[in-house]
């Protein structure tokens, strides 16, 4: 596999210098250009084959338009946002190099890109495309590739939902006057294990999950999706309706379909885990 010059803008972060250790693991020659280094950007961009975005969302538009057309016409521009859709259009709009949308949808703490999803969205030229996807695959990533506008839909879920979910339930908790500790020992294994997660995503910086929940205009929808959802097994508890409790759980069930099984045999190896440790 042919080897390049990869520029990483804003690779003083957390993102970029995984993504600078990655391409120099697989022989790539890596240049870091931020606000705090000696290499300004549009340098970076012209030295460079390959050139990653890799800043916080409300400053990749801004970053693109800047950049985009010091990128080489041969080469590739890329992002690394969890937002596809207008990183995209701004990549096609501002440079005339290949253009992919990239997002790794895990954080900078893992130890290597196994078994970790990437999800490609290729907007511009195929050459560029097939390197990646090749590089990626070879270090056993899971890449999926789709539109922008798919990406943002299935990230309103997988991230807006979610995350709205565990804020919420952690503010519901704090509003309570829940002591935590305190809680634990009550609780079973599933209850801890809830609370790690909860503590996991309210450990990380508010901005950027105020920029995947507001950044996002597929957010709004699903998340009233959630609202009426909920309003609805509300009603039934708050009219004792035994039955329409019933009926909403196992309209539930039956949507995850087989999936429970799997579900409850993960979920039950975590408990063990956790339990032994």
């Amino acid at each position: 596999m042919t080897k390049f010059t990869v520029g990483i803008i804003g690779g003083t972060g957390g993102m970029g210098q995984f993504f600078k250790r990655f391409f120099e693991k697989n022989g790539c020659k890596v240049l870091i250009a931020s606000r705090s280094t000696d290499l300004k950007p549009t340098e970076c961009a012209k030295k460079c084959d390959v050139v990653i975005i890799s800043v916080p969302i409300k400053s990749t538009l801004d970053v693109i338009k800047k950049i985009g057309p010091f990128v080489k016409e041969d080469g590739l521009l890329m992002d690394l946002t969890s937002l596809k859709k207008e990183p995209v259009g701004a990549m096609l709009k501002y440079s005339r190099s290949e253009v992919i949308g990239c997002h790794p949808v895990f954080g900078p703490g893992v130890s290597s890109i196994k078994e970790q999803s990437v999800v490609l969205c290729p907007a511009r030229g195929k050459k560029w495309m097939a390197w990646l996807k090749e590089l990626l695959i070879k270090n056993n990533a899971l890449v999926k590739v789709t539109t922008p506008e798919r990406h943002d839909r299935m990230m309103a879920v997988i991230q807006g939902l979610v995350h709205f979910g565990s804020i919420t339930v952690t503010h519901t908790l704090k509003e309570l006057g829940v002591n935590i500790k305190d809680s634990l020992e009550y609780a079973s294994p599933i209850y801890k294990l809830r609370l790690d997660m909860l503590g996991r995503i309210l450990n990380q910086d508010p901005e950027l999950y105020a920029d995947i929940e507001i950044s996002n205009p597929e957010v709004k929808n699903v998340l009233k999706a959630y609202v009426n959802s909920s309003k609805k097994l509300l009603k039934a508890i708050s009219k004792k309706d035994r039955q329409g409790f019933i009926d909403y759980f196992k309209e539930s069930a039956d949507y995850l379909g087989d999936f429970k099984k799997e579900a409850e045999k993960e979920s039950d190896y975590l408990i063990e885990k956790m339990v032994d440790r």
